[in-house]
């Protein structure tokens, strides 16, 4: 294996201050989209990811790159390869996003604090995904500085809707040419070149109703908590409230509301590609419902969709739990909004690449339809593999085995990056080794050796890729 360039990881390292002061700047935006603003000319996705975007271009101009928004759906930073033109150079195409998930509850620092502490920089969008933008900027710039030469063109491109749609990729697909070949820093090291289909379904059941519930912010994590309101006094609510919560890793909160209780479920949140590693406080609380003497159809919904979910976290009252060489299916009730129309609830599944999207329609469908619930919205995003044997992938993992003296292989993985949309693309890093996959969860925060690791590793990719 070829030993990395010393001089590189000299000149990051040296650099580093910086490094971490520009990510603290993208760190203080609270780039959530608004889905209820009237988007403007330019600022798609709201005027403060619009001005996130504007400050990641900045920075890519302070570094000496031309960059553009293109029309605020995301920005494109093009360097080209320092070949005649004649030769019509490849574009390598490197996608990072600037938008991030709700922060949630449970922070210890402020979300978008951009707080250091015990070497670790706390934020929303840490590791996922303004981590990783600003590692591939300062990547590109050592790459420059150190004296190698592109044979091929460059294309960092910014996503700002990575989170809620990717319409930013869309857009840009739209508007300007796909790179020819592609690495995402926002999945795991050492490399993942196959991510499992996604089904994201919302069902309903409409009817004259007494409770409210609501739980969840997006539909891509575990809910961390759950409040809802139920027509019975706390003196019938507490007792088995306490029982269900004991030797269970959810806290329960009562508060009296005149006849009625409002409930309060705390779990833990998660990406919803991993909800082994949360603690689903939707489920719990309707697991807790289910178990109150709640009367006439709210009784009815809430055992029907007790039942039918249970605390699964594969799809098993489906019948969905299927695996194959992308993985094992995963399930997770992300969102739920229970007001006096009836309720709401959305899941998002991982789906092994083998299963079709009319199975897993079917499937979900008659299973809530045991629960009196029906089908409102359902969308599927085919996955991806790319095999193991393709020359970019080997390059990719020689470049991650060379750094780190490991003899891994690509992995498979179930969360989606803008990888599954684009040609010969996969997604490289930034957790998985030594670094804890903790997106989307409170406490997101990026270890500042991490963040200089990830710099010389996307510079070894560059390197690769687009300078041999």
């Amino acid at each position: 294996m070829k030993a990395r360039d010393v001089n590189i990881d000299a000149w990051l390292r040296a650099h580093q201050p910086e490094v971490i002061e520009d990510l603290q700047t993208l760190l203080r935006y609270r780039t959530v989209e608004d889905e209820t603003a009237v988007p403007e000319e330019g600022k798609p996705f709201g005027p403060i990811t619009y001005d996130c975007l504007q400050e990641a271009l900045g920075i890519a101009k302070r570094l000496g790159f031309d960059g553009e928004s293109v029309d605020g759906y995301c920005g494109s930073i093009f360097v080209p390869a320092e070949v005649p033109e004649s030769e019509k150079p490849e574009t390598f195409g490197i996608l990072a996003h600037l938008d991030v998930v709700p922060e949630s509850t449970g922070w210890d620092y402020p979300p978008y604090g951009a707080v250091i502490a015990d070497g670790k920089l706390y934020g929303r969008g840490a590791i996922d995904d303004k981590g990783p933008a600003v590692a591939s900027l300062w990547a590109l710039k050592a790459v420059k500085e150190c004296g190698y030469k592109l044979k091929k063109n460059v294309n960092l491109i910014l996503g700002c809707n990575e989170e809620t749609g990717m319409r930013c990729l869309e857009y840009f697909l739209a508007h300007r040419p796909a790179p020819d070949f592609s690495i995402s820093p926002d999945g795991e090291y050492p490399l993942t070149n196959s991510e499992k289909s996604r089904a994201e379904a919302a069902f309903e059941r409409r009817y004259d109703s007494n409770i409210r519930l609501q739980s969840g912010t997006v539909v891509n994590a575990v809910p961390g908590e759950a409040e809802g309101l139920v027509p019975l006094s706390i003196e019938i609510v507490q007792p088995i409230a306490e029982s269900y919560a004991e030797d269970r890793p959810f806290g329960v909160v009562l508060t009296e509301e005149g006849d009625a209780t409002k409930i309060k479920v705390i779990g833990n949140t998660a990406h919803a590609s991993m909800p082994a590693d949360g603690d689903n406080a939707m489920q719990a609380m309707l697991q807790l419902l289910a178990k109150l003497p709640l009367e006439g159809e709210d009784g009815e919904a809430v055992r029907g969709l007790a039942d039918v979910l249970g605390m699964t976290l594969y799809g098993e009252p489906f019948d969905l739990d299927q695996e194959d060489a992308s993985g094992r299916l995963t399930f997770n009730a992300g969102l739920m909004n229970w007001n006096e129309a009836g309720y709401t609830v959305t899941f998002d599944l991982r789906v092994p690449i083998s299963m079709s999207s009319d199975e897993v329609r079917k499937k979900l469908e008659a299973g809530m339809a045991k629960a009196g619930a029906t089908l409102k919205e359902y969308e599927f995003g085919q996955g991806y593999c790319i095999p193991d044997d393709t020359p970019f992938v080997q390059k990719l993992m020689d470049v991650f085995n060379s750094r780190t003296g490991e003899n891994m292989k690509p992995m498979h993985i179930g969360g989606g990056t803008y990888a599954r949309h684009l040609p010969n693309a996969v997604s490289f890093g930034p957790e998985g080794y030594l670094c804890e996959a903790h997106a989307h969860v409170a406490n997101e925060f990026i270890d500042l050796e991490q963040l200089y690791f990830n710099c010389c590793m996307i510079a070894d990719a560059i390197i690769a890729l687009a300078c041999e």
